[in-house]
């Protein structure tokens, strides 16, 4: 099993070196340009006034984009960390498995003494590392830039907003490895269904605060669940994650089910 993971870090060691280095570059250019903002706050809050509140309401959860934690949620974490850490877990998890199958690389890996279980364990867990990993990199960026610009966020609110942004993203790359492992449906399929997951999930709850009808059908989604300006603020209600959580565990537990019992094609 550890062969396996190894194997597939070493696999894409390029990859995720390149991730790492985007979402770094991402994080950079966003917060480089606080002090701008806050010193100009009086003209931005003046251009921010004129935009519609739909228009807002997709870029924040708070409404706020120029008080420090406003500006971090807007900027950071409420859109760019989990939809860039989110790309990464769906094309990780819709490939995990389905590359292998469609390569004719599966069979080899069976042949080894390595049960299905523990192929799909091992699997799982080189995807849930990557994005991990990658979400510490842009958390600690996020943590040093904050420092270097002066935004007075505190530390550990900080990382617990990545955290919960790896989360979600997690809880993404998940819907998209069950949707793969299911077999037939291949892989475009499970970066469609995981995609409309993730961003018909945040057009949805983004909107609900202004379309009243849209309230109802954006709990399925595990985005409404997510709130980082309340993570920073210090007042989210962490009871919320666990539907992020059981999401990834359910589509965990599917996938053993599904692979355990499936042809596997090459």
């Amino acid at each position: 099993m550890k062969g396996v993971i190894f194997w597939t870090l070493w696999q894409r060691r390029w990859s995720i070196v390149w991730w790492a280095a985007g979402l770094t570059a991402f994080i950079f250019i966003n917060m480089v340009f606080y002090p701008s903002f806050r010193d100009q706050s009086t003209e931005f809050e003046k251009t921010f006034a004129q935009i519609p509140d739909t228009a807002k309401a997709l870029l924040s959860d708070t409404g706020d984009f120029l008080s420090p934690v406003g500006y971090l949620s807007s900027q950071i974490f409420y859109l760019m960390m989990p939809m860039l850490l989110g790309i990464l877990a769906i094309s990780a998890g819709a490939s995990l498995i389905g590359r292998e199958e469609k390569e004719g690389t599966i069979e080899l890996l069976l042949a080894r003494p390595l049960s299905r279980t523990k192929l799909l364990a091992a699997k799982a867990t080189t995807g849930a590392a990557i994005v991990i990993a990658i979400g510490i990199v842009g958390t600690m960026v996020t943590t040093v830039m904050a420092k270097a610009v002066d935004l007075a966020v505190p530390f550990g609110a900080v990382m617990l907003a990545g955290l919960a942004a790896t989360a979600l993203a997690l809880s993404f790359g998940a819907v998209a490895f069950m949707i793969s492992v299911l077999g037939s449906l291949g892989r475009a399929a499970s970066i469609g269904v995981s995609t409309v997951v993730a961003l018909g999930g945040y057009i949805l709850v983004s909107l609900a605060g202004t379309v009243s009808w849209l309230a109802w059908p954006a709990k399925a989604f595990p985005f409404y669940y997510y709130h980082p300006g309340e993570i920073l603020e210090g007042t989210y209600h962490w009871s919320n994650m666990l539907f992020i959580l059981v999401l990834a565990v359910v589509c965990g537990v599917v996938s053993w089910l599904a692979f355990r019992r499936r042809d596997i094609g090459v």
